[in-house]
């Protein structure tokens, strides 16, 4: 089977490849059909990454968020135009810590994304979804992150399921994501968005409570937070984390940043607060969060953060939904016919 992939062979140079692909027995034949681009897919295109890192992951096909369609499956686990969510995290992505070992399988990470014309993956690297509606699986990664974060949050006995305050810095697609997932899941506790843009925050109708932190400087207590900031202005947002938090508090930094950030060790010590990283996800946080887009009331709420829907059917239509996607506020969805 000869198919196309488009690669990213450096910063802002996107260019189709040609392969050879022999069959592959005890694996389905997928062809992905609508992507999403993700923050961590700018950052390789824009150049947003230390020189090592380009030089050691390029050339590489990006994006990690997609559904497709099985074009066949000797398994006979799917059938035939079967649609499915496509799992970014190889064959391994099970009910184990897979995510944080060194060097870890991702794709569009250390391996080629799901930018190809067609792929084989395992039935345990496939979701089944319904065909009615089946863009809004697109965000099923994303939402599965935040599934990932809050399931870590509870097990370590951090998140009640009542009587507590939520608190989420950010508002924009992560913090969107996070805050519907927290409310979806976590009804019977408060849920407080802290934000910089007007705009944004009154898509949040499903919080309890919306803050700019721009203007307010009296900021309500919360027991867990959630950071979904990343960048440079993850340096505010932790220091706001930290202030915010009631003793013995615990906050999950979830944002991406190249810049390390300075911490307030005196005030975490003092208050005796927890922080830890989350990233990724597993199959049964997939599978939850496939669950939840399930709820149609749900899909209202994703179309929210839907900026652009793009067609692409070659490498310079990537381009230019990328370079659309860098001013866009929410997510850029792309609609593959490569």
């Amino acid at each position: 089977m000869i198919k196309q992939k488009i690669r990213l062979t450096k910063p802002y140079s996107f260019v189709p490849v040609f392969e050879i692909e022999p069959p592959q027995p005890g694996k389905a034949l997928v062809r992905p059909t609508v992507m999403s681009i993700c923050a961590a897919d700018q950052r390789y295109f824009t150049g947003n990454r230390p020189k090592d890192v380009l030089a050691r992951k390029l050339p590489m096909s990006l994006i990690h968020e997609a559904i497709g369609v099985v074009i066949s499956d000797d398994t006979g686990t799917f059938k035939p135009n079967q649609h499915v969510i496509l799992l970014p995290g190889g064959e391994e992505h099970g009910d184990k810590e897979s995510n944080y070992v060194k060097n870890a399988f991702f794709r569009s990470s250390n391996a080629d994304g799901f930018c190809q014309e067609m792929l084989y993956l395992s039935p345990e690297e496939l979701i089944a979804i319904p065909e009615k509606g089946s863009e809004y699986y697109v965000f099923t990664e994303l939402m599965s992150v935040c599934c990932h974060a809050l399931r870590r949050t509870v097990e370590r006995g951090l998140l009640k399921e009542k009587g507590q305050r939520i608190g989420i810095w950010g508002d924009g697609a992560m913090g969107y994501m996070m805050a519907l997932v927290a409310k979806e899941l976590y009804p019977c506790n408060l849920l407080t968005i802290f934000g910089k843009h007007d705009d944004k925050l009154m898509l949040f109708s499903f919080a309890d409570h919306s803050t700019n932190i721009l203007y307010e400087s009296d900021m309500p207590e919360v027991d867990v937070a959630f950071e979904c900031v990343g960048g440079q202005g993850a340096v505010d947002a932790i220091e706001q984390i930290i202030a915010a938090l009631r003793p013995c508090g615990a906050a999950t930094l979830m944002g991406v940043s190249e810049i390390p950030p300075a911490i307030n060790t005196r005030m975490i010590l003092e208050k005796g607060l927890l922080f830890q990283g989350s990233s990724r996800s597993q199959r049964r946080d997939f599978e939850q969060a496939k669950e939840l887009i399930d709820r149609p009331h749900v899909h209202g709420s994703l179309e929210k953060i839907v900026s652009e829907h793009i067609s692409i059917k070659n490498h310079m239509d990537l381009f230019d939904a990328f370079m659309s996607d860098i001013r866009n506020p929410f997510k850029t969805v792309l609609h593959i016919g490569i």
